[in-house]
């Protein structure tokens, strides 16, 4: 193999801005797969068309996304239509120039399987009238409310029956309005603000258009809300993702933005080696919508070696900003040195996370505390929701019933020089016995918990115990809920499930956080911090050391 970078250029195999490219340049992707040299693949600066129609359409299983229960009856659980396909890729730099590709249907941005040192850079990815809406109160009066519709979006109406319509969607305007609870609202005079409520027709008993894009809803008993509230609606499923990798390493993100996706912008499965700098996850601004993102914006699980992230915009996520964990698996039986275990989420599944020699760590689902180690000699996927350890040492029958995690997946983080705000939840998840160090970032306004340490095995299963965190340096405002949240999800305190957790030299400015809140925690320190609206500091089961000035 020779080192030297070879340049391919997509308007030599007839991939044109200003066109449809979805078969040509997913043809050229596939025929890269074979050539294992250095190879930067230049796109000229413009817009690129990716019908769903003629994009490929792998089976997919991707975690904590649409779980089994979730699909509809028409849909093939797992298909994903994807807009640009790397399939087994090794060296290569797709370099866009500025460039943006524009999806025209549902789907995912991009998907990369067994890929080795993948850059993707100076690209945006956009989707044309996705299935996200948003409504503003415009007037409130005895008994109605008038709203607005962005006119990004697209409706029709057949006998008094009102529906979002786009390429593959067509959505009643009262789609889950009696059950919905994630609706996004944006306050009046506060547009960085976001938190979830119910759905704005919830109660409506009349519906109707009195002029373009303008509608008017009757009610007995008006929702909550004020004139320039604004609601945002969409399919909460998580069918499609932005950016997903799977069983990848050294995978860069370089300068790509993303103004709009149906599930997590990106989702990190079993990989090694992530970098994430300079780039913007924010809605287009011109679309008129205040969220890039039905959920978290970026997913890392079951990941190994470093992950960086440096540098990076982050405003409108539907979900978490960053979440970073492993999977507890309940062991649920045994054969000698094999143990049967079982995804335990219904939104993770599918996929085998265990190698040859990794090490394991069994945990009790009460204490959250290790009882015992071992590693894998073998390991495979019986079906969707079954693996099968073959284990390197004999194991004591008594394990049953306890949680398995893998203790080599669990990767150091830096999370530094972001800025995240209009998190309609937590900003930072980190549940990682990597090195974490989450330095010199911007929070504003995350409605529930900054920073939030968890670790369980009886809900999200989501694992495991931090060791080394360093928070430094850091600037909260407008934060909901705690600036750090040490809160694994134990039962019984038995021992400290974390330890390790430096908390130093940050600026905490939220008028209404409840502070710092450590629980079943040793090992810690709050130092030189300042607490511009008063310290409070919770401690429950914790070993905890305080150095700040008063």
């Amino acid at each position: 193999m020779s080192d030297e970078t070879k340049i391919i250029y997509a308007k030599d195999y007839g991939i044109l801005a200003g066109q449809e490219v979805a078969k040509g340049l997913n043809d050229l992707l596939l025929s890269l797969s074979d050539d294992s040299q250095p190879k930067t693949l230049v796109l000229e600066r413009g817009e690129y068309y990716l019908d769903v129609d003629g994009v490929p359409k792998p089976t997919l299983y991707i975690t904590n996304t649409i779980g089994d229960n979730e699909w509809k009856e028409d849909e093939e659980k797992h298909r994903n239509a994807v807009g640009l396909y790397f399939d087994g890729i090794k060296n290569l730099t797709l370099e866009g120039n500025g460039s943006t590709f524009i999806a025209m249907g549902q789907m995912t941005n991009v998907a990369m399987c067994n890929c080795s040192n993948i850059t993707i850079k100076n690209v945006t990815f956009k989707a044309k009238n996705p299935d996200m809406h948003r409504l503003t109160v415009v007037k409130k009066g005895i008994g109605y409310i008038d709203f607005a519709l962005d006119e990004d979006s697209r409706y029709e109406c057949s006998d008094g029956d009102y529906r979002f319509v786009g390429k593959g969607y067509c959505t009643p305007f009262f789609a889950h309005r009696n059950t919905a609870w994630w609706i996004g609202k944006i306050p009046t005079g506060q547009p960085d603000v976001i938190f979830r409520t119910f759905h704005p027709l919830r109660g409506a008993y009349s519906f109707r258009e009195i002029a373009p894009y303008l509608f008017r809803a009757k009610y007995l008993v008006p929702i909550f809300c004020s004139v320039g509230d604004e609601f945002h609606l969409y399919d909460v499923r998580r069918k499609y993702q932005g950016i997903f990798a799977d069983k990848c390493n050294d995978i860069v993100l370089d300068g790509v933005r993303q103004s709009f996706n149906y599930g997590l912008a990106t989702v990190f499965q079993r990989c090694e080696n992530l970098t994430i700098v300079n780039c913007t996850f924010a809605p287009d601004k011109e679309s008129g919508k205040k969220m890039a993102s039905v959920a978290d914006f970026i997913q890392v699980c079951s990941c190994r070696g470093k992950v960086e992230i440096v540098g990076n915009e982050f405003c409108g996520a539907g979900d978490d900003c960053l979440n970073v964990h492993g999977v507890h698996f309940k062991i649920v039986q045994i054969d000698g040195q094999d143990i049967l275990v079982k995804f335990m989420h219904p939104q993770t599944l599918g996929y085998c996370p265990f190698e040859e020699g990794d090490r394991l760590r069994f945990v009790s689902p009460r204490t959250l505390l290790v009882v015992g180690e071992n590693r894998v000699g073998h390991a495979r996927l019986v079906d969707d929701y079954t693996i099968k350890i073959t284990l390197s040492s004999p194991i004591d029958t008594a394990v049953k019933g306890l949680v398995v995690e893998n203790a080599t997946a669990c990767p150091d983080v830096l999370f530094k020089g972001n800025s995240l705000t209009r998190i309609i939840t937590r900003g930072l998840l980190l549940t990682s016995a990597g090195k974490i160090v989450v330095e010199d970032n911007d929070f504003y306004n995350t409605s529930m918990n900054a920073i939030l340490i968890s670790d369980d095995a009886n809900s999200w299963y989501e694992s495991g115990m931090v060791r080394d965190v360093t928070i430094e340096g850091n600037r909260f405002f407008g934060n909901e809920g705690y600036y750090v949240c040490v809160k694994p999800e134990n039962l019984v305190h038995d021992g400290f499930v974390h330890s390790g957790i430096t908390i130093k030299s940050n600026l905490f400015a939220s008028r209404h956080s409840k502070g710092l809140y450590f629980k079943s925690a040793g090992k810690c320190l709050v130092e030189d911090n300042t607490f511009k609206y008063g310290k409070t500091i919770k401690r429950i089961d914790s070993d905890v050391t305080i150095k700040d000035n008063e």
